[in-house]
């Protein structure tokens, strides 16, 4: 998987967007968004991130361990 910057995204996110950036698999990227503690948005089955929510949670001063398996 190609890796996406961060810059050339919305303001707002969805997970195939952060797969992109984080170079991980979009279910990975789900399942990110709903267990990391991010602040996120539910519109249907679409998961939505403001692109600072995701910068913010991206440079956590504290490790964050996710099992993802």
């Amino acid at each position: 998987m190609q890796k996406i910057s961060l810059d050339s995204m919305g303001d707002v996110l969805d997970a195939k967007d952060i797969a992109g950036i984080l170079g991980i698999g979009y279910t990975k990227a789900l399942k990110l968004i709903r267990f990391s503690g991010m602040n996120f948005i539910q519109i249907g089955r679409v998961y939505k991130v403001s692109k600072q929510n995701f910068i913010d949670w991206l440079n956590c001063s504290k490790p964050i361990i996710i099992d993802m398996d």
